[in-house]
């Protein structure tokens, strides 16, 4: 297995030449070890996720030689990819709830890079020509797709903005592929701030359940720091799924560096869980400003939750 190469938060998009830039899509990152007999799924974890999407065994038909693929899972709502909707899939662990989700939220595979054919790596080749073999070694369809890029800022900014999605992602044309690195050959842009947290507790509320909202954090070195609490984002299906995991991960201590200030009721919680959150911006002291629930990451390690 590979480690997925990773993307840099940026402000602003570089509009300087040497980059190309693809929309950002909202969806489980994943790649594929496929040739025209096995399939291999794993997320940026290395979690296996094959048999969660069965539909996806059709890449075995679509990629003519044995390859490794970057790429996206997308569960797509109005033609937009929707990781709320993604979830009803990600979190199945196979039996025939699969089948019957899979007929009912279908997902696409994304591919964006290649990074090994035919049993030769390709990491080192720049990024550019590792796309033009990608164009050949896949043949795309109705559930394969491979992501196009496009060497405009300006104008992908503004179309991707006006269709609805996530970001936008800025990559060295000449960059070679760095596996689990995080650096300025990819750089990643949003439109709404979405970052992964820990979530180190609940506290109590009125709704049902008494739930109220989630405690989250990200870790700075070993220390997991307070950034907030999440209150919107969630329905009663929702709070039901979080309040059964949470039963198994009851604590009597908090597990933040520094413990969060309030007059409400807290039950802490072992560190295990990641979410993802949309918020408007950072305060001055680190925290979070109007953080909104979007879904649960079990492709996400807790380590892995760091600011930027």
């Amino acid at each position: 297995m590979i480690a997925p190469m990773l993307s840099k938060n940026i402000e602003t998009l570089p509009a300087a030449k040497g980059f190309i830039y693809e929309i950002k899509l909202d969806g489980q990152r994943t790649l594929a070890e496929v040739n025209p007999k096995s399939l291999l799924l794993y997320t940026r974890s290395f979690q296996v996720v094959t048999k969660k999407y069965p539909e996806l065994e059709i890449l075995k038909k679509c990629v003519r030689k044995s390859a490794i693929l970057d790429g996206e899972i997308v569960a797509l709502k109005d033609g937009i990819p929707s990781f709320e909707l993604l979830q009803q899939r990600m979190n199945l662990r196979g039996g025939p709830g699969v089948d019957l989700a899979a007929e009912k939220v279908p997902v696409m595979y994304y591919a964006f890079d290649i990074l090994q054919l035919d049993g030769k790596s390709l990491l080192k080749l720049p990024l550019l020509e590792r796309k033009k073999i990608l164009q050949k070694a896949v043949e795309p369809c109705e559930t394969i797709k491979i992501l196009p890029h496009f060497e405009s800022a300006e104008l992908i900014v503004a179309a991707a903005q006006k269709m609805g999605y996530e970001g936008v992602v800025a990559k060295k044309s000449n960059s070679e592929y760095y596996p689990g690195q995080r650096n300025d050959c990819w750089q990643k842009f949003k439109f709404q701030l979405t970052e992964s947290f820990v979530i180190g507790g609940w506290i109590e509320g009125g709704r049902s359940l008494n739930f109220g909202s989630l405690l989250i954090g990200q870790y700075e070195g070993k220390e997991l720091v307070h950034r907030g609490r999440a209150g919107t984002g969630f329905n009663d299906a929702t709070i039901q799924m979080l309040m059964d995991k949470f039963r198994k991960l009851e604590s009597s201590v908090s597990p933040f560096a520094i413990i969060p200030k309030t007059n409400e009721v807290i039950h802490w919680l072992k560190p295990k869980l990641v979410v993802d959150v949309r918020f408007k911006e950072w305060t001055a002291a680190g925290i979070a400003r109007a953080p909104v629930y979007c879904g649960l990451r079990e492709d996400v390690k807790p380590k892995d939750c760091k600011a930027g």
